[in-house]
């Protein structure tokens, strides 16, 4: 009876693990369904990001008139990724050189969508080598990774990897994004760009105002945009400007007479020093309409080319 009772005891404690084995297997089940609708939606909201700043790119391409091309560049900067990779592979003596060759195996994809389809072939190969065991199996029984190899790895770096990648630092990497990157240029003729950062100061001035005053908003206000501007182009802004009061209010503190003269401003005010002497303090000394004389003698006796920025619109406009 004894043993009986012993036996009886033995085979609940073996149902009850059996019960709490399945309760995990089924949690565990769970969690990895769970997890891969996360991803999902994860990545969902990183397409949207992209298809947002895409917008944006375009939407800034046609305010600059076509003087700034911007684009996105898909896949361009896995910098996150690839050092991830580095620390969770630190010791499988792999190249950090062959790693950063994933990156720009992306970088370099006909497209997005071969882009996007071969991180996701890396990280399915990786989450292979991650989740083998080789103390336990023949290293000969290690998952094969053709992506891998095609892109650079050996058979002993895959073995490496395998080695020392564990899932969880595989779930941080496959949780670390490869972003897109807005990539900006400059059209210096007709059909040729160059990197924006290559511009001269006048070309990106010029660009930019172009793209201030060709949108609508709250009142835009701009400080000595001559500064980086010869004065023919400084008639081209004065152009842009007219079409811009039509949308929104625009305020320039500004030396040159072309622009408050041929930009036609509604309301011009000049300063002057408290105190003669102190140029540490300043106040407002007049306000006016250009066709009113004390604002024209202002402007004149103030502005760099004020009389030839009357005579200019005199000539042009007969008044």
């Amino acid at each position: 009876m004894e043993q009986l009772k012993a036996t009886e005891e033995e085979l609940r404690s073996h149902l009850r693990d059996r019960a709490r084995v399945a309760e995990e297997v089924k949690s565990l089940a769970d969690a990895e369904t769970h997890w891969r609708t996360e991803r999902k939606a994860w990545e969902a909201l990183v397409t949207r990001r992209e298809e947002l700043v895409a917008r944006q790119c375009e939407r800034l391409t046609a305010e600059s008139g076509g003087a700034i091309r911007a684009r996105v560049e898909r896949y361009s900067n896995a910098d996150d990724f690839v050092n991830g990779l580095k620390s969770a592979l630190s010791g499988a003596r792999v190249p950090a050189s062959k790693l950063e060759a994933l990156a720009d195996a992306m970088a370099t994809a006909a497209d997005a969508t071969d882009a996007g389809a071969l991180h996701k072939l890396m990280l399915e190969e990786l989450e292979g080598l991650a989740e083998f065991e080789p103390e336990k199996e023949a290293i000969e029984h290690r998952p094969q990774s053709p992506v891998l190899e095609r892109l650079g790895l050996t058979r002993a770096n895959l073995d490496g990897v395998a080695r020392i990648l564990t899932p969880e630092e595989w779930l941080t990497l496959s949780l670390t994004p490869v972003m897109s990157d807005p990539v900006f240029e400059y059209r210096a003729r007709e059909q040729e760009y160059i990197p924006f950062r290559n511009a001269s100061a006048g070309q990106q001035a010029t660009a930019l105002l172009t793209t201030l005053l060709n949108q609508t908003g709250p009142p835009l206000i701009i400080d000595q945009p001559e500064e980086d501007l010869d004065n023919p182009v400084m008639l081209e802004i004065v152009e842009r400007v007219w079409e811009a009061k039509k949308k929104r209010q625009v305020i320039f503190a500004s030396h040159n007479a072309n622009l408050v003269v041929n930009g036609d401003a509604e309301l011009v005010a000049w300063c002057n020093y408290m105190t003669a002497g102190d140029q540490s303090r300043g106040r407002i000394e007049g306000e006016g309409a250009i066709d009113v004389d004390e604002t024209r003698n202002a402007i004149k006796e103030i502005m760099e080319g004020g009389e030839q920025a009357f005579n200019l619109r005199r000539e042009k406009y007969g008044f």
